[in-house]
């Protein structure tokens, strides 16, 4: 799939892969092949810090950008180290449970986002905050301080249409912003 999107698209389509899988350093080089520009990996699914660290190698050594992403259970502390590394780019912050849209914005992950936000000033880090999940006019201006906002139910299933729901969503993000 992915290479086929690769293959119909312009190169400067950027395709940012969020693999929630278990053991995700075995489609390290598929995702390469395919055109991949970004490859983000569940901290979950890794046994421990070093297995983390030695796929951000792996994912880095492929030519592609690492991301990482931690669901609403995890604590955001829980990346320090491993966001000291330098090897990340990317922290995907789950807003909902993986594996199924349309489910409620939980409220911690503002904490999380701040948090994130706070340490990448504070220590130089070089890495995009992307919230992802229950994303909507609500609670958009909640996410201030990320720097993506990852919204699907809202925006494929607004009443009017895709481009207005892009609207409505960009029109209520940059409210908080002023």
């Amino acid at each position: 799939m992915v290479k086929a999107i690769r293959d119909c698209s312009s190169s400067n389509i950027i395709l940012d892969l969020h693999l929630c899988v278990h053991k995700p350093a075995r489609f390290v080089e598929a995702m390469k092949e395919a055109g991949a520009n970004c490859f983000i990996f569940q901290l979950e699914s890794m046994v421990d810090e070093a297995e983390a660290l030695d796929l951000a190698n792996r994912i880095n050594d492929a030519g592609m950008e690492c991301g990482i992403s931690i669901n609403p259970s995890t604590s955001a502390s829980s990346l320090d180290s491993i966001l000291a590394s330098g090897l990340i780019s990317v922290v995907n912050v789950l807003a909902v449970e993986p594996g199924f849209g349309g489910q409620k914005f939980n409220q911690m992950t503002v904490e999380k986002i701040e948090y994130l936000w706070r340490i990448r000033n504070e220590n130089d880090f070089s890495f995009e905050i992307v919230i992802d999940g229950g994303i909507n006019e609500k609670t958009a201006p909640l996410a201030s301080k990320a720097d993506v906002l990852v919204a699907g139910s809202f925006l494929f299933g607004h009443s009017k249409s895709l481009s207005q729901g892009i609207m409505d969503l960009s029109t209520a993000a940059q409210r908080s912003l002023h």
